[in-house]
């Protein structure tokens, strides 16, 4: 996934985004943005987990992805006009900065910079878009759940010690994010389990050593060899 939007930006430039906002806080399940609705704002989030939700045609909603601290939302429809995509729903409290559209559009037209790296959000979410469409036919239910796993260890990782993290969704959200049906992302999370990569609950899916997964999962295809489970020394490193 990459370094969050605020690891990018210079300090200085993060900082006179910021003092043009100010402080809000959400709950778990607020909506803090509306798909369909005007881009009137966009946020910073200082703490905290977002879901993104798009409702499709036939009003069945679909989980997009998962934002954590650092992260700027709501930023394309603040720069092209059109309404919001998606929807942005609390996945825990949530500690954000609320920035206007008019003050948005002004900072970034000052600091040509910070402009430069919202452009490469904006383009890097488009690039992963259509990435995300083509693996549909290129790679395996468990590669793609595989992916979508260890891009959640990285937004979950700082609320986890040790060399585990644990990722606080349900088998359904990681199929929806996975672009795969329910049971053959279940198939896909058995067999990383058989192989000591990753630990199954009700909501929440465990990685007990994320260098075994990263190593031995579908990203890399070595499906005869197993993990450590997270006990003892991790022969992954």
């Amino acid at each position: 996934m990459g370094e969050v939007f605020a690891a990018r930006v210079r300090t200085a430039d993060l900082r006179a985004l910021l003092e043009c906002g100010r402080p809000v806080r959400y709950d778990a399940g607020d909506h803090l943005m509306r798909q369909g609705d005007p881009g009137d704002c966009v946020l910073v989030l200082s703490s905290g987990h977002v879901k993104v939700v798009a409702r499709d045609g036939a009003g069945h909603d679909r989980l997009l992805g998962i934002r954590g601290r650092g992260e700027l939302l709501g930023e394309m429809s603040c720069v092209d006009g059109e309404p919001r995509s998606a929807s942005v729903v609390a996945h825990d409290p949530v500690m954000a900065t609320k920035i206007a559209k008019a003050k948005f559009v002004g900072i970034i037209g000052e600091r040509p910079e910070l402009a430069r790296e919202v452009v490469r959000q904006v383009s890097g979410r488009l690039r992963a878009a259509e990435r995300k469409q083509s693996e549909l036919t290129s790679d395996t239910v468990e590669t793609r759940v595989s992916r979508v796993l260890a891009e959640l260890a990285e937004v979950f990782a700082e609320d986890s010690a040790g060399r585990g993290v644990s990722v606080p969704l349900g088998q359904e959200e990681l199929a929806q994010l996975a672009a795969a049906a329910h049971v053959s992302a279940q198939r896909a999370l058995r067999g990383l389990r058989a192989r000591r990569l990753v630990v199954t609950g009700y909501g929440k899916v465990e990685i007990p050593c994320l260098p075994c997964f990263v190593a031995l999962s579908g990203l890399n295809r070595a499906k005869d060899i197993t993990g450590c489970g997270g006990v003892g020394a991790c022969p992954q490193g």
